[in-house]
């Protein structure tokens, strides 16, 4: 929660963990979503625009250093979290990485052209 900042409660937190940690246990995390649900199922995410230069700078440091959110890095499948039924609301990317996947290369214009 400290990681991915004041979008992650603490309950959505204690889903996301033990759908990483325990697989098996996501009866317990969709009975759960059913009586403490936020929002529609999934992951969704807030508008970078949106947010603080400070938060912005905070976000941008972290994905230098981890390629990532903190949510990602828990490696879940978003269709396990959205049949689970748990809302959560992830980083979206800065304009600049927003158009290409995370980790993958841009193909320059000149890398188009046939020899």
């Amino acid at each position: 929660m400290h990681r991915h900042g004041p979008t992650l409660p603490y309950d959505t937190a204690w889903a996301l963990i033990t759908l990483h940690a325990v697989p098996d246990e996501a009866a317990l995390v969709r009975s759960w979503a059913r009586e403490n649900g936020d929002g529609p199922p999934g992951v969704h995410y807030d508008s970078w625009h949106e947010l603080s230069p400070a938060e912005r700078k905070r976000r941008r440091s972290w994905l230098q250093r981890h390629g990532r959110s903190p949510v990602q890095l828990l490696q879940l499948e978003t269709s396990l979290i959205h049949s689970t039924g748990v809302y959560v609301l992830d980083w979206s990317l800065p304009p600049e990485r927003s158009t290409q996947h995370m980790g993958t290369p841009q193909r320059r214009s000149d890398d188009t052209q046939q020899p």
